[in-house]
């Protein structure tokens, strides 16, 4: 039988991907004000447990370089092989990058097309422009608390567009997603 503190967290990292898939349904265009918070654990992510969502220590400018430097996002993001700036639109607003991914060993790696749209320090969208993955919608909200850190949610709905099993994918975002929370939270609290 496991442990209360045990039964706790495996409860919680559950409500988080299974708040993650939920979420995934929603379009990450929405003009929302706020995201959907209502699935986040509060005392879990202040604790320091990254599923999906952490608190950084560090001001929103600081996670914002940390999450628009493509070109070193293969340090920290499983599977990305090289990611490089391709243009700016809007007047700066948007960005398009190319991303060369080997996302599974049985897959040949393969190049997509990926655009940021900038709301300055306080989110970024993600969204498909082309390249063989399906769909791949998602938001970076810096939300700034009360005490000075930032709330830091990540929320994305990708479809692969590949022959890969849903289940596989489901795991891979369990444990590649808080992975690529944590290390952004590593990036943006260390010393500039």
């Amino acid at each position: 039988m496991k442990a209360p503190a045990d039964r706790a967290l495996f409860a919680a990292a559950r409500a988080a991907v299974l708040g993650l898939l939920l979420l995934s349904g929603r379009a990450a265009g929405d003009a929302a004000d706020e995201p959907d918070l209502t699935w986040i654990d509060r005392p879990l992510i202040d604790s320091g447990v990254v599923k999906v969502a952490a608190i950084v220590h560090a001001p929103p400018e600081a996670i914002w370089r940390v999450l628009i430097a493509c070109d070193v996002s293969p340090q920290y993001v499983p599977n990305v092989v090289s990611c490089r700036s391709l243009e700016k639109l809007n007047g700066g607003s948007s960005e398009l990058f190319v991303q060369k991914i080997k996302a599974i060993f049985f897959l040949p790696t393969f190049e997509h097309v990926f655009r940021l749209d900038y709301t300055p320090y306080r989110r970024i969208d993600v969204h498909r422009v082309s390249g063989p993955i399906a769909q791949l919608d998602g938001s970076w909200w810096l939300l700034q608390q009360r005490d000075g850190a930032t709330l830091l949610v990540y929320e994305v709905a990708v479809d692969p567009g590949m022959p890969v099993p849903r289940f596989f994918v489901r795991a891979t975002l369990r444990r590649d997603l808080p992975r690529v929370v944590a290390a952004v939270r590593e990036r943006a609290e260390a010393p500039q």
